[in-house]
């Protein structure tokens, strides 16, 4: 009497995703991940970052096209690119001062405490990515804006003001695809962990009015090729272990 084996899944397993910038973060990406989440404000940056992810995938004898990298991205849509400005303020003024301070103080590991708005933080304070504790993607995201930009507290706490380090793009539908656009075709990214400022609104208005623009680019599916979350990524069935 043969032994049954058990039937897979439709997607053979699930898929395997991975989030963190540091040094063991990336290459545990590049060794495992099927899928990346990463945060990025410099569109070089994220070209770099999906490279490196992709040549340590072939060090470890990997397909690179199998490793999909999508940057986090909070967008903020309005029919003019004045109103989604005006939107965007109307959210960050919504946002208490003590609250910013008290998470960006907590994510750094480090104090605020008698900072003021219109001064920046001491580039001493910050120590290098890999060797602060909590979050190694948000410190390094916040520590090279400080270093390129050396912005004042309160212009840093609007910058990361709904996105949680993540990018937050500003403007109209077409802005947005523009955006979205260079950044797909630059070699930064394969897709974008949409992040909306409000929900169900920002939701709303991104489904309604960027993605029939995203569309009209062919940059943007009409339907969908199959029905699982691997086929939705254009990702292959892995091997089987133990296949003949």
């Amino acid at each position: 009497m043969g032994v049954a084996h058990p039937v897979p899944s439709p997607q053979g397993r699930p898929v395997v995703v991975q989030a963190g910038g540091s040094s063991d973060g990336r290459r545990l990406a590049s060794r495992v991940a099927e899928v990346v989440f990463s945060a990025d404000q410099d569109l070089e940056h994220a070209r770099a970052f999906r490279a490196e992810i992709r040549a340590g995938a072939v060090q470890f004898g990997r397909d690179p096209a199998e490793i999909v990298v999508l940057p986090g991205l909070s967008t903020v849509v309005g029919s003019t690119e004045a109103e989604a400005k005006r939107r965007r303020e109307l959210l960050d003024e919504l946002l208490p001062d003590a609250y910013g301070r008290g998470r960006l103080a907590a994510q750094l590991g480090i104090s605020l405490d008698g900072l003021r708005d219109d001064e920046p933080i001491p580039a001493g304070l910050l120590v290098e990515p890999d060797e602060a504790g909590g979050s190694q993607t948000f410190y390094r995201v916040v520590k090279e804006i400080i270093d390129r930009e050396n912005p004042t507290l309160g212009t840093l706490l609007k910058r990361l003001s709904g996105g949680g380090g993540h990018r937050i793009v500003t403007g109209t539908p077409e802005q947005i695809a523009d955006d979205i656009e260079t950044w797909y075709r630059a070699g930064a990214a394969d897709g974008f962990n949409v992040m909306p400022d409000v929900l169900p609104s920002g939701f709303d208005d991104f489904a309604d009015h960027v993605v029939p623009e995203l569309r009209r680019r062919g940059l943007f599916r009409t339907d969908y090729d199959g029905t699982t979350l691997r086929a939705h990524l254009g990702l292959g069935l892995p091997a089987l272990e133990g296949a003949a």
